[in-house]
C-alpha cells in the first residue's frame, strides 16, 4: 500500500470513528454513563488453571514433538530399607494405584522390581558414592538430568531412567556423535497424531531420606512414589490450583492421598497409545477430570 493511500485509509477511518466518540461525550456530559461488562466462563478458566498445572508439574521437555515417558513393561514394584510389614503394605498402595490405570502388572513373587522405593539415612550422599564407584550406572541419563539428580537437596530423589523405541517396541541405537543420529527402519505412514517413536521408563529409583518422611504416612509415601515413578514429574513448591501430591514436602497441609487432578494426570498418561505427543497427553487431564465426576455422580445417584 502506498503511503498516501495508507494515510487516506487512516483519515477515513477517524472520521468514521468520530460521530461515534462525539456521541460518547454528549452522553457522559449529560450525566450518562456506560457499562461494560468483561469476564469469562468459569468452566474455561478452570480448564485452563488444570492444563497449566499439568504443565508445571511435567519435567520441562519438548512436549509438542516428543511422547511423556511411562512403563510399557511389566510394573514390578519394589521397597528398600523398611520392615517387611510396612514394605507389603506401601507395594500393595502401589499396585492398586497401577492396576486402576490398567497398567501390566508382573507377578507379585519373584519379579525383578523396576520401580524401587529406598528408604535411606542420606541419599545425597549415598547416590554421590554410587556415582564414584559405579559411574557406569549414570551413562544413561543427559548430562544435566545428572548434575540435577547429585545436586537435589531435598527429602527425596527421583532417578528414572528411559529408553527411545519405536512406535512398535523396536529400541533404537544411543548417538553416538553429532554426525550419528540414530535411525531406525519400519513400515509407517506420516501422521500429524501420533509419533514414530515413544519413550519407555525402563527403571525407577525414588529414594527418600528417613529424617525427611518423619510424620508421612505410608500411604502418603506410596501415593507419592506412584506419582514420582509412573510418570516424569517434578515436586510442587507453590499452592498449585487443584490439590496434588506432589506438594508432600512444601506444604503445611499436603494431601493424605493422591488426589483427584493426581489420578487424571496419571489416567491421561497412560490412556490411548505412547506415541502421542506429549502436549496431547497433558491437554487429555481435562477430559479425564470430566469422566471422574461423572463417575462420581452416578455412584451418588446410585447410592441414593
Amino acid at each position: 500500500m502506498r503511503p498516501t493511500t495508507f494515510a487516506g485509509h487512516l483519515i477515513g477511518l477517524f472520521l468514521l470513528t468520530w460521530p461515534a466518540q462525539a456521541q460518547d461525550a454528549q452522553r457522559s456530559s449529560a450525566g450518562e454513563r456506560d457499562i461494560v461488562v468483561t469476564g469469562r466462563a468459569e468452566a474455561d478458566t478452570a480448564a485452563r488453571e488444570v492444563s497449566r498445572q499439568a504443565r508445571a508439574v511435567t519435567r520441562p521437555q519438548n512436549m509438542y514433538d516428543g511422547p511423556l515417558a511411562r512403563f510399557e513393561d511389566r510394573l514390578c514394584p519394589g521397597i528398600l530399607g523398611l520392615k517387611e510389614d510396612f514394605a507389603a503394605l506401601m507395594i500393595d498402595r502401589i499396585r492398586y494405584n497401577a492396576e486402576a490405570l490398567d497398567m501390566w502388572m508382573a507377578s507379585e513373587e519373584g519379579c525383578t522390581p523396576n520401580l524401587i522405593v529406598a528408604f535411606v539415612k542420606d541419599g545425597q550422599g549415598e547416590l554421590a558414592r554410587l556415582q564414584r564407584r559405579h559411574g557406569y550406572l549414570f551413562e544413561s541419563l543427559p548430562v544435566a538430568e545428572r548434575e540435577d539428580l547429585l545436586a537435589e537437596a531435598g527429602p527425596v530423589r527421583v532417578w528414572t531412567t528411559t529408553v527411545m523405541r519405536s512406535r512398535d517396541g523396536m529400541e533404537m541405537s544411543q548417538r553416538q556423535g553429532l554426525t550419528d543420529p540414530p535411525v531406525v527402519s519400519m513400515w509407517s505412514a506420516h501422521s500429524k497424531i501420533y509419533l514414530p517413536v515413544r519413550e519407555d521408563i525402563t527403571q525407577v529409583v525414588v529414594v527418600f531420606d528417613v529424617e525427611g518422611v518423619a510424620g508421612k504416612s505410608l500411604v502418603q509415601l506410596a501415593d507419592y512414589a506412584t506419582m514420582r515413578g509412573l510418570a516424569r514429574t517434578r515436586p510442587v513448591e507453590d499452592d498449585p490450583a487443584m490439590d496434588t501430591i506432589l506438594t508432600l514436602f512444601h506444604s503445611d497441609a499436603p494431601p493424605l492421598a493422591m488426589t483427584r487432578f493426581d489420578r487424571a494426570y496419571l489416567a491421561a498418561l497412560y490412556d490411548s497409545i505412547p506415541n502421542l505427543p506429549g502436549i496431547t497427553k497433558l491437554l487429555g487431564v481435562n477430559r479425564q477430570l470430566r469422566l471422574q465426576e461423572a463417575a462420581d455422580a452416578r455412584e451418588a445417584a446410585g447410592g441414593d
